[in-house]
């Protein structure tokens, strides 16, 4: 017996004499430990590291929701989040992701707009890791699917705050689409004018002083409202609208103030005040930049009394990094008025599909190109 036992010893100090003196190293909790020679530290280590290192009290505390669904071309966004005593550092990964799908290393935002129409499908066993420092790793599986039809053109959204340069995706509020329109002579008095942007606005012709839209959301007189608009393909040449009050419709206190700054960049065109109800309220303070790249300061400064309306159009924005700062609330950056919404009860920004952003609450946003679809 005692000489089976010497020779099972004599096996396992081979064993180790191979896995140690060749320098292979062998993980324990996430430590790495190497061996040069045989040495009793190096069976011992040799040992401990063939051991499964121990649980760690790390548990998810959020679930993405599994079979859900989304349209193609919106934004998917969920954030991963935990729970236990473990007081180590965790990362987030992602395993088996739709082509295009990121997540935040850190913060655990995973964010993804399919753009290929091959990407309308079920994605299947999607798995979410999280990782300590040493090594312990737990796992979330899901399926996901999206629907809907490819339609190439930008895809837009809108952001809390300023988001020319970068965006926040903890800011993040959604997509937009814009308002679109590819028939021709449906817009002005008579509805036999091209829906231009100024036609399909329609200062003071059908009603005195006040917008006469053809194409977009319903005004209102208690609310602004906001949105693009696209006369031919939501690819290029889009405009931004903006408009308070409605035109007889009565509201109080009369007149209403509403004072706005709006920044514009990185616009492959050279966009313009294209509409405004009184001349002088809608400006172009400044622009610079050429060659595809405009940036641009505008500002907005509005009265008017019940029963009419007022507002404006910026634009033609195109390409495929353009973004507008709107700045409705607080001093402005650009001259000594304060911003306001005077008595309007909300803002809305309106996409066409009938999704609406209250923005009641938002000092300023973001809106503009997100990314790009190309369906072909």
């Amino acid at each position: 017996m005692i000489k089976n036992l010497l020779y099972l010893i004599l096996i396992f100090l081979s064993i180790l004499f191979t896995a140690c003196s060749g320098g292979t190293s062998a993980t324990s909790s996430g430590e790495t430990l190497s061996c040069d020679d045989i040495s009793l530290d190096c069976v011992e280590n040799a040992i401990e590291g063939s051991e499964t290192s121990a649980t760690e009290d790390v548990a998810f505390s959020s679930f993405a929701t599994d079979n859900a669904t989304f349209a193609f071309g919106q934004t998917y966004q969920h954030t991963v989040t935990w729970s236990g005593t473990y007081s180590g550092t965790v990362t987030f990964s992602l395993s088996n992701a739709p082509t295009g799908m990121t997540i935040d290393s850190t913060s655990g935002i995973i964010e993804w707009t399919p753009t290929e129409s091959s990407q309308i499908a079920t994605h299947s066993n999607i798995q979410i890791l999280i990782t300590t420092a040493s090594g312990y790793v737990i796992q979330q599986t899901y399926d996901l699917t999206v629907t809907g039809t490819c339609t190439s053109g930008n895809v837009l959204a809108i952001w809390n705050g300023d988001q020319r340069t970068s965006t926040d995706s903890d800011q993040f509020l959604g997509n937009i689409t814009a308002y679109t329109d590819n028939a021709t002579d449906n817009c002005g008095q008579s509805n036999n004018l091209d829906c231009t942007a100024s036609n399909n606005y329609e200062f003071n012709q059908t009603t005195s002083s006040a917008e006469n839209l053809h194409i977009g959301p319903e005004t209102s007189a208690d609310d602004g409202i906001m949105f693009f608009y696209n006369q031919y393909d939501n690819t290029s040449y889009t405009y931004l609208f903006w408009m308070f009050g409605e035109g007889g419709s009565a509201f109080s206190p009369s007149p209403n103030y509403v004072k706005l700054d709006l920044f514009s960049v990185s616009n492959e065109s050279s966009d313009a005040v294209v509409v405004s109800d009184d001349s002088g309220e809608t400006t172009l303070e400044s622009q610079s930049g050429s060659s595809d790249n405009y940036t641009s300061t505008y500002t907005g400064r509005y009265g008017y009394i019940s029963g009419k309306s007022d507002g404006g159009v910026i634009g033609p924005f195109s390409g495929t990094n353009y973004r507008i700062f709107v700045d409705r609330a607080g001093t402005s950056t650009i001259d000594s008025s304060t911003l306001t919404l005077g008595n309007l009860d909300s803002f809305v920004f309106w996409s066409k599909d009938g999704s609406s952003f209250s923005l009641g609450s938002v000092d300023n946003f973001t809106i503009g190109f997100k990314t790009s679809i190309e369906c072909n």
